[in-house]
Formats: C-alpha cells, sequence, structure tokens
C-alpha cells in the first residue's frame, strides 16, 4: 500500500508541513465552537455596544503559548523535565511579539484558565527571578455547545465575572 493511499490525499502542502517536525495540531473546534463561544460570554456580560474591552486576543494568546510548549520529557541525564508540557514565555516577550499590553495578560489568562484552555499557570522562582509556566490544554474533548470537557467528562463551565 503506497502513502497516499494509506493516508489519503492531503490539500495545498500539507503534505510537506507534515514531512517536518515545526507543527503542531490543535482541534479545530476551538475555533468554530470554543472562542466563539467565549467571546458571546464576553460580549454578554457588557451592555454597552461602544467602547467594551477587546476579547479577541485571547485567541493570539492561547495559540501562542501553544506553540512554545516545552515537548522536552526528559533530560539528558535521565531525569524527567518539570517543565515538560509548560509554556514560559516573558510576559515582556508575550507583549512584544503579540502587540498586548502586558497588563492585559493576567486578564486574558484568567479567562483561558476559567475556561480550561490552561490547566495551570505555576510561579517558579530561580533565586530572585520569578517566572510563569503555562500549562496549555491541547483540548481533546470540546462539547457540541463550546465547552472544553475534562477528563472526569465535566463541562469546564467558567464564572461569567472572570470576562470584568
Amino acid at each position: 500500500m503506497n502513502k497516499e493511499s494509506k493516508r489519503g490525499i492531503l490539500p495545498n502542502n500539507k503534505e510537506e508541513l507534515l514531512s517536518r517536525n515545526n507543527y503542531e495540531m490543535y482541534n479545530l473546534d476551538l475555533l468554530r465552537k470554543v472562542f466563539p463561544r467565549i467571546i458571546a460570554e464576553h460580549d454578554s456580560v457588557f451592555d454597552r455596544k461602544q467602547r467594551k474591552p477587546q476579547i479577541r486576543d485571547v485567541i493570539v494568546l492561547y495559540f501562542y503559548l501553544l506553540s512554545y510548549v516545552d515537548g522536552t520529557h526528559t533530560r539528558q541525564n535521565g531525569e524527567k523535565s518539570d517543565r515538560f508540557g509548560a509554556s514560559f514565555p516573558a510576559r515582556q516577550r508575550i507583549a512584544s511579539d503579540l502587540g498586548i499590553a502586558e497588563k492585559r495578560i493576567k486578564p486574558l489568562v484568567d479567562i483561558l484558565l476559567a475556561n480550561g484552555l490552561l490547566l495551570e499557570v505555576r510561579d517558579v522562582w530561580s533565586g530572585t527571578d520569578r517566572y510563569k509556566w503555562y500549562f496549555v490544554s491541547f483540548c481533546p474533548r470540546i462539547s457540541d455547545d463550546g465547552y472544553i470537557v475534562s477528563e472526569d467528562g465535566e463541562k469546564i463551565v467558567p464564572d461569567l465575572s472572570v470576562y470584568k
């Protein structure tokens, strides 16, 4: 059986992308269901039509953190890496790379946490330096109405106060 018939014909340059090592997969329902629900919930919290806080940066922040997840499970010395599964770009770098004001990053992170898109945010100290490690969920289970479903089968429904 040749490679094409086993996997099927792929559109555009997807075959080339899959043959390289610098790509990541994501659940398509994130953009089809989850983020539209988050945006609608956010907008429902604000009655006014003008000058409501912007929420769209939550999408780019999620994918930015996802793109920096450390996939190194075992260090060269054979020990399990504490950073495995964490994303840890500095707040200043996030702000610079994405054009998001630093003060907006924490509220956006809180929204990602409340909605199950981040599993955990950990403060890590090295001497007197503090770092944030963001443990990003790959969101394998999403309900038809756009909620992340936990490993226990429960919908993760945020408290709407997280949007204020």
